[in-house]
């Protein structure tokens, strides 16, 4: 690793983790401060709106520009001959759409709310499948990677299970949508701060070296 490349990779790893911790104690103490709505059945899309929904749209913003970051970062942190431009586009994109899935929430009960939900949608959609394909990917890249191989295996299995909660939800409908859903955040949430820690300790060690 170059000397200017930890100069890139850490702060966008440190980035990823703060907005991950962000996003995942606001989402979390949305749980328990709204209590009009069952945390069971509904998605973490209905708190984008009504009390704090300030605060869960401002998580949403703030993990956009984590992954934003981590498309960079991780780009920069894997060896040459194994980078992938497709992981960097797949998580860029989900810190592009996720902006558009708080925003279209605000247009419930306006004239153009019919518009919003499609996109709202799609947005929320593409999110989920991008980052799916991109943990996978990514995750197969580094077990590959000499100076990151070390330590990815849990990566891996996150990755696969997050994965794996997604299409259970595609499958099988009569599971509560709401908590299904909300797992399979969890999960993505544990494997991009795994991914940043991990990404920071091999810049860290790279940089002594």
């Amino acid at each position: 690793m170059t000397p200017t490349r930890p100069a890139i990779i850490l702060p966008t790893a440190h980035l990823l983790l703060f907005t991950v911790t962000a996003f995942a104690l606001i989402c979390g103490a949305a749980q328990f401060w709204r209590h009009d709505l069952d945390p069971i059945a509904v998605p973490l899309s209905i708190y984008l709106t009504g009390p704090g929904g300030a605060y869960v749209r401002l998580a949403y913003y703030l993990i956009s520009v984590g992954l934003l970051g981590f498309a960079l970062g991780s780009y920069r942190a894997t060896a040459p001959a194994l980078r992938s431009r497709l992981a960097s586009t797949l998580f860029a994109g989900a810190g592009l759409a996720l902006p558009l899935v708080a925003i279209t929430e605000l247009f419930a009960g306006t004239p153009h709310e019919n518009q919003a939900r499609l996109v709202h949608g799609l947005a929320a959609q593409a999110t989920f499948l991008w980052l799916s394909f991109g943990m996978l990917l990514l995750s197969a890249r580094w077990r590959r990677d000499p100076r990151l191989s070390a330590g990815t295996a849990p990566g891996w299995i996150i990755a696969w299970l997050a994965t794996i909660m997604l299409w259970l939800q595609v499958f099988l409908r009569d599971l509560p949508h709401g908590l299904m859903q909300k797992l399979t955040i969890a999960l993505i949430l544990v494997w991009l701060a795994w991914a940043a820690r991990h990404m920071r300790r091999a810049a860290l060690h790279q940089a002594t070296d």
